[in-house]
């Protein structure tokens, strides 16, 4: 299972003797229970461990949530995983045109995921032709023309797969995405306001316009690709919040195509107790999806003045991005002109598989 241990080498980064040791284990022990679970469904060795790492999430968003727990020892006592996962923070996403509402939620110093109401979820589903049975915390998904079409989220073992807001329950998109593609069913997203999750024969409509909802679903078909192939980038993709400021691009976009600007983004830890200032760190790389008009597409970032250079191919992207493995031995600190953030322009195609994306030739697009 080497992508496991590389999963669990990143998501321990930065953590030291007992404490590593306890966070990796008990990591460690969810990763082969729900392993298990996927191969009880008739997933082979590969899908299932390939299904249980997407469905965790990044090792960076992990990380750095084992990072933050542990500089709180009572926190730490209480079983640092569970409570990482356990997402307790939650802001209303507004939705007026929403069937199918979402929230979004964080543990400290995580990043943001989005969930969506079960009730209507549910109903969302049986409209298409599928079924999801079962109460939240044991819900099993049907899906029309599936190999597996009976499939069991089996989400009761993994903490923050469900959430209560009021008298409303909540359920993680991975753990949804997951259980669709556990069924083996063909699953594509289609559209972007109003969007139709294609499962299998189901055709499930969303209706939401909210943008976050959106983006962390294209950005979830690029997880299992990037993240973990052999070929590919060795770090996870955090979904950025709808934040910051504008930055342009015009060239071949396809009028309603949807686009991600991948860009690098430097994370630091501090020892606890050192006076020292940061001690290392590792890198994120941070999705921008936006859908384009004709010729040109924008995307929200946080510092639309970082310096970056536009890569044609992943391969050469992950070489430049290799000096960054570890902080503490990069070339510099943060991009400058002479060491510009290594980035990537990605066309979408929504489907959850090899074609999941296109770069785009940096040749072919100017920023405004």
């Amino acid at each position: 299972m080497k992508q496991t241990e590389r999963y669990l080498k990143a998501a321990t980064r930065g953590l030291w003797g007992r404490g590593r040791h306890e966070l990796r284990t008990e990591l460690q022990g969810h990763i082969n229970e729900r392993v298990a679970e996927f191969r009880l469904g008739g997933l082979s060795a590969e899908e299932a461990e390939r299904q249980t790492l997407r469905e965790l999430g990044t090792p960076e968003r992990v990380s750095s949530g084992m990072l933050g727990v542990h500089t709180f020892p009572a926190l730490s006592k209480a079983g640092a995983l569970t409570l990482l996962l356990a997402t307790t923070l939650m802001t209303t996403v507004p939705q007026s045109l929403a069937q199918v509402k979402g929230i979004y939620g964080s543990f400290p110093n995580t990043g943001e995921s989005s969930y969506l109401d079960f009730e209507q979820l549910k109903a969302a589903i049986e409209k298409s032709g599928g079924e999801l049975v079962g109460k939240p915390d044991n819900a099993v998904i049907t899906v029309p023309g599936a190999p597996r079409a009976h499939y069991p989220l089996s989400i009761t073992k993994w903490p923050g797969t469900v959430l209560v807001q009021g008298n409303r329950t909540y359920l993680s998109t991975n753990t949804l995405i997951g259980g669709i593609l556990s069924s083996g069913a063909d699953l594509r997203i289609l559209g972007w306001k109003n969007l139709t999750l294609r499962a299998g024969k189901a055709d499930i409509q969303f209706e939401t316009d909210d943008q976050r909802v959106v983006s962390n679903l294209y950005t979830s078909t690029l997880i299992g690709d990037i993240a973990f192939r052999g070929d590919g980038i060795s770090w996870g993709l955090a979904s950025n919040e709808v934040a910051g400021k504008a930055l342009g691009f015009t060239g071949q976009f396809k009028k309603g195509g949807v686009y991600a600007l991948v860009l690098p983004e430097l994370t630091y830890w501090t020892s606890q107790g050192s006076s020292n200032g940061p001690q290392d760190g590792y890198v994120i790389l941070n999705s921008n999806v936006n859908q384009a008009q004709t010729g040109s597409v924008a995307f929200q970032v946080s510092d639309v003045k970082q310096p970056f250079k536009l890569y044609s191919n992943v391969r050469e992207f992950q070489a430049a991005l290799d000096p960054y493995r570890t902080i503490a031995t990069a070339p510099v600190a943060y991009w400058d002109a002479a060491h510009p953030a290594p980035a990537l322009i990605l066309e979408l195609s929504g489907h959850f598989g090899d074609d999941a994306y296109t770069v785009v030739n940096p040749s072919a697009v100017h920023i405004k």
